[in-house]
Order: structure tokens, then C-alpha cells, then sequence
């Protein structure tokens, strides 16, 4: 997929330009981040020009007081004159008085910086909490819309991951960017400008040491992202693993496994540590470095400027000197917390391309230009000659229909039965246009799935599978979940056709009572019935059944077949059976058996004959 920023664009460049673009919608907090910055740059120099003069003025007292004075010295002087008129420093020495007004300005100047610092800090941070906001709902956004295919093939603990460490990471992207790599360089500026205005000639000098900090930063940087990469990976096989023991809990404890699990949980984080020290070593290599090169630095300065100031070389005075330390010395602390910055970007990056990796996928099938919006199915439902292919471990093409072909008829009911694997449920999933065929047409009414606006389609089909799933939420949401604006009575009326209402009122809290996570707090046959309910409220004119009592008791199967006697009524519907028994009222029973169909019939014309089917029943 082609990446908005161009072809050519780097995955770097890429998602950084991808991250501030979601910052620069906030304009507002963008600019005030950005106004932050620039004071900080501009109050962090000021106390190094303020050395010189408090130095050369106060301390020594060498500044000639004629015009070679420079234009700070002589400013400084005549603040120094203002400062004599105020009652408490009438009867200084003159000196005293420059230092009244260095200690003044130098107030403003901290209470300015600090403002600044706190609101580019603030900044830096709710910025980076909007991004990370908009960035899980584009995610959640892309996710829904993704293929059934896709879920199929990948992980969910890999997927959850990225909703929750690579977003809360990336976090870490924008408030570096913001709060180091534009701020630093800020104060770095700051604090050239004032060493270049002390002596330029030692701050050249000292520029021959900054490409012995940037080319291995960089570097290890490069080095970080992708072991930060493989770090978040080895992560997300962390949270896998928690998902399979919590979502088979029952299975762990009933085969005694909990130690085993416990032991392949022990392995999985052993890797991830392996990699997190591997990329905490770069890391720190990486500050290592800056320490060395800003240590060398200051002592050959240290050398270099004594030097001309001993020779009187280039006109360096001790106060100019003591502030080109100090400028030095400032540099120390934001070259170290950008060279730090840098990394942290960079391993901070490896989170949010995993982010957008996802977002980019192409989304499910889209509706053709003057899609056909259908209503009720009227006429039938045709199969013709459909193939279809799932991809296997290897990625190759495994056959899984083949030249499938009938016709459900409006308000006939067909029951599809056959061996495991034999390709029902992709027939119920092609109907809902989870996948699309291969080869061959699927159309209701005359008009071809891939000509149906999908939302109509949807509209018109209702689905009630083996395994019901309900959301941690109460019964009534379940109930019209996907009929947001029905009424209570409406959703009442449903529950009394599945055979469920008496049993909800007997709860507590009636239709309100909240079923747990997967619907833990209700029984099998009473998730069935909630599902189907849903199903009836629907109103939906074409049913999908996935063999809904399979795993029932008696007495529930008994309550779900009356509910769905109910849900039957009057609809075409397409029941895929496990259980025999229960399809043998079936106006017809297609037998699949290799993605084909071998037999075709009612019970009664399927038992008489020999074939799969009479062999299915007697087992």
C-alpha cells in the first residue's frame, strides 16, 4: 500500500509526518507548545550573557567605559545608573549597582523561563495524550472494518498489544518531539548565540567535536528502532500468551496444565528480556558517548581559552571566558537529553509503525459506484457454480468448495449437513460477504452480492451461531445491540418470542443485569435464547442458524427449539446442522462433502436411499 507521504518517503520521516499531522490538528496547543519553546531557548542564554557582565563589571571591574564597551556591558551600565536612584542602593559602590540589575534581570528572566518550561512541558504531554487518543480510535476505526480473513490469521494478543503498548508507547513519540527534540535544540540555539556573541573563534573551534556526537547517535538510533521493534514483537508474544491462559482458564485447570503454563509464560518474558537488555545496552552506548565527547570538549576549551585569555588573544576578557564555559556547560545538559531524545524517538517510532502497519491494511470489500439497496428477500437466494480457497499454513490455496450450486427459495428452509469441514460454515460466511468467492455468483432477488450496498445486505440477514456471544454489558443491550433505538417494549416482546423474558424478570435487576464477560453469569441455553432474541428483534428476512443445541441440555434445547420456532416463522432461513434430529422438518438438506454437494432432498428422500446422508444419521 502506497504511503500517504509518497513512494519514496523513509518509514521514518513517514510516521513522524504521520504523528505531528495528527498534533497540528490541535493548532491551538501546537502554537502555545511552540511559543514555550522559544522563550525557554531565549531565558536559558540570558544567565550565560549575564556572566560576562557580572564577571567583567562587578567582579573585576576591567570593562573600559568608553565606546569599545560592548553593547551589553554599556546596556548594563546604564541599568546600573537607574539602579543607583532607588533609595536602598543610593550609597553603594557603582559596581554593586550593575549587580542589582544583573540579579533583577536574571529574576525576570528565571520567572519568564519557568512559565515557559511548565507550559511546554503541559503542552508536550496533553498533545501527546490527543494523538495517542486519535491513533487508538483510527486503530479501532480500521480494525472493525478489516476482513473476517484477517482475524482468522493473526493474533489476538498481538493485536491487543498494539492497542495498548504500541499506542501508549508511541505515546512517548510525541512528547519527546515536542518536549526534547524541538525543545532542546531551542536551548541549544540559544546558548550558541550567546557563545558565538562572547568569541566566535572558540565557537567554531568547538564545533569540530559536534559530528563526533551526531554520526554515532544517529547510528545507535537506527540500531534502537529496530531492536525496539523486536522488543515490542517479543511483547505482544507476552500478551498472547496471558490471552490463551485467560480465555481457556477451564481447559488449564481441568487438565492440571497450570504449571506448564506458568513455565511457557516464564519463556516468553525470558525472550522479551533477552531483547529489552539488548536494546537498553544500545541505549545506553549511546549516552556513553555523549558523556565522552561533551567531557573532551570542555577540556580542550578549558585549554584553548585560558590561553587567550593569559595571551590577551582575540580580546577574551575572564568574564568572557567564565560565560563561554558556562554557555559550553549549558550545552552539556541539552546535547545529553537530545542525544537521549533521539534514541527514545526512535525505539518510540518502532511502537507507532507497528500502529500504522495496522491502520494501513486494505479494509474489507467496499460497495460498487450505484451499489443496490435490497429489502426483504423476495423471490430466492441462488448459489451458482461458487468456489472458494482458504490459504493454508504454507500460504497455498486449499479448495474448500467446488462448484457449489442451488437455490433457497423466499420462506423455504434449508438445512446444510455434511463431515466436518466439508464447507458449510464458508457457505453461511459467504452470504454475509465475509469472504468473496473465487469463482461463480452468489445473488438474492436477481442481484449479485457484489451489487448490494453491504449495509442493506446486512440489514436483511440475521445470524444465530453455535457458540452465542454476548458483550459484558447488560441484557437489554445485548437484546438491541444492533437495534440501538428500540424500544423497551419491543425488546420485551422479542425476549417473550425466544422464551427468555420470564427468566430475565426473575433476576434481580431484570433486564439490566449485567451478563458477565463472554456472558459468564448465564447458562448455555439462556445465552441461546438472549442470541436469538437479539436475532427476532432484528426483524431480519433471511436467517443463518449455526446449530444452536448442539451443546444443550434437554430441557434448554427444548426452550431454544420453541424460540426458534418463533424466530422461523414466516423467514427464509439457511441452518447448518450438526445434530440431525434436529433439521429433519427441513423443507430440504443439502449433504456437502468435500466443498461439493452429493445429495439433495427431504429426510424422508435422503433415509430411503443409500449415501452420506443415511451414513451420517446412523452414527
Amino acid at each position: 500500500m502506497t504511503p500517504p507521504e509518497g513512494e519514496n518517503a523513509s518509514p521514518t520521516a513517514s510516521h513522524t509526518s504521520r504523528l505531528l499531522r495528527l498534533a497540528l490538528r490541535h493548532r491551538g496547543a501546537t502554537a502555545l507548545a511552540m511559543v514555550a519553546m522559544v522563550i525557554s531557548g531565549i531565558t536559558d542564554a540570558t544567565p550565560i550573557l549575564l556572566a560576562k557582565v557580572f564577571v567583567d563589571q562587578v567582579l573585576v571591574g576591567t570593562t573600559p567605559a568608553d565606546a569599545t564597551a560592548g553593547w551589553l556591558d554599556s546596556l548594563f551600565r546604564d541599568f546600573g545608573v537607574l539602579a543607583s536612584n532607588l533609595p536602598l542602593c543610593a550609597d553603594l559602590d557603582p559596581r554593586l549597582h550593575i549587580a542589582v540589575a544583573v540579579a533583577v534581570v536574571m529574576l525576570l528572566a528565571g520567572m519568564l523561563g519557568a512559565v515557559a518550561a511548565y507550559a511546554n512541558e503541559f503542552m508536550a504531554k496533553y498533545l501527546a495524550a490527543l494523538v495517542v487518543r486519535d491513533l487508538k480510535v483510527k486503530l479501532m476505526a480500521r480494525v472493525v472494518q478489516l476482513p473476517v480473513s484477517w482475524f482468522s490469521q493473526n493474533r489476538l494478543g498481538d493485536l491487543v498489544s498494539r492497542f495498548s503498548n504500541d499506542t501508549q508507547t508511541a505515546y512517548g513519540t510525541i512528547t519527546v518531539f515536542l518536549g526534547e527534540l524541538l525543545m532542546q535544540p531551542m536551548v541549544i540555539l540559544g546558548g550558541a548565540v550567546a557563545a558565538a556573541a562572547i568569541n566566535w573563534q572558540l565557537f567554531v573551534a568547538s564545533l569540530i567535536f559536534v559530528p563526533a556526537i551526531v554520526v554515532p547517535v544517529r547510528r545507535l538510533g537506527k540500531r534502537a528502532q529496530r531492536k525496539s521493534h523486536s522488543t515490542l514483537s517479543s511483547l505482544a508474544d507476552t500478551m498472547q500468551s496471558v490471552n490463551q491462559v485467560l480465555t481457556g482458564v477451564r481447559v488449564v485447570k481441568a487438565f492440571r496444565m497450570e504449571q506448564r503454563e506458568v513455565d511457557e509464560y516464564r519463556e516468553v518474558n525470558q525472550e522479551w528480556l533477552r531483547r529489552q537488555m539488548s536494546l537498553a545496552r544500545t541505549l545506553a552506548l549511546s549516552r556513553g558517548i555523549t558523556d565522552l565527547v561533551n567531557g573532551a570538549l570542555l577540556a580542550v576549551i578549558l585549554f584553548a581559552g585560558s590561553y587567550l585569555v593569559v595571551t590577551e588573544r582575540f580580546g577574551l576578557t575572564a568574564g568572557g571566558f567564565t560565560a563561554f564555559l558556562l554557555a559550553l556547560i549549558s550545552f552539556y545538559r541539552p546535547v545529553k537529553r537530545l542525544a537521549a531524545a533521539f534514541s527514545t524517538w526512535k525505539t518510540s517510532l518502532a511502537a507507532a509503525a507497528r500502529v500504522f502497519d495496522v491502520i494501513d491494511l486494505p479494509i474489507e470489500i467496499q460497495d460498487v459506484a450505484n451499489a443496490v439497496t435490497i429489502g426483504p428477500v423476495r423471490h430466492e437466494v441462488r448459489f451458482n457454480e461458487v468456489e472458494f480457497t482458504y490459504p493454508d499454513a504454507d500460504g497455498k490455496a486449499q479448495p474448500v468448495l467446488r462448484k457449489v450450486s442451488f437455490t433457497l427459495a423466499a420462506g423455504e428452509k434449508v438445512a446444510l449437513v455434511g463431515p466436518s469441514g466439508a464447507g458449510k460454515s464458508t457457505i453461511a460466511d459467504l452470504i454475509l460477504r465475509f469472504h468473496e468467492p473465487i469463482a461463480g455468483s452468489i445473488s438474492i432477488d436477481g442481484h449479485k452480492l457484489q451489487d448490494i450496498a453491504r449495509g442493506s445486505l446486512l440489514a436483511q440477514v440475521a445470524v444465530v451461531s453455535q457458540q452465542p456471544f454476548l458483550f459484558n454489558s447488560s441484557i437489554r443491550d445485548n437484546i438491541a445491540y444492533g437495534s440501538p433505538t428500540a424500544s423497551e417494549s419491543h425488546i420485551e416482546r422479542a425476549a417473550k418470542a425466544a422464551c427468555i423474558h420470564d427468566e430475565i424478570m426473575a433476576m434481580p435487576l431484570g433486564y439490566a443485569t449485567q451478563v458477565g464477560e463472554r456472558g459468564a453469569r448465564l447458562s448455555g441455553g439462556q445465552l441461546q435464547r438472549i442470541t436469538i432474541a437479539r436475532a427476532i428483534l432484528k426483524d431480519a428476512s433471511l436467517l443463518v442458524l449455526d446449530e444452536a443445541t448442539s451443546s444443550l441440555d434437554t430441557r434448554s434445547e427444548r426452550l431454544v427449539q420453541d424460540a426458534l420456532a418463533n424466530l422461523l416463522r414466516g423467514r427464509t432461513a439457511l441452518v447448518i446442522a450438526h445434530r440431525l434430529s434436529t433439521i429433519v422438518s427441513a423443507d430440504r438438506i443439502l449433504v456437502l462433502d468435500g466443498g461439493c454437494i452429493v445429495q439433495e432432498g427431504t429426510h424422508t428422500e435422503l433415509m430411503a436411499r443409500a449415501g452420506l446422508y443415511r451414513d451420517l444419521h446412523a452414527v
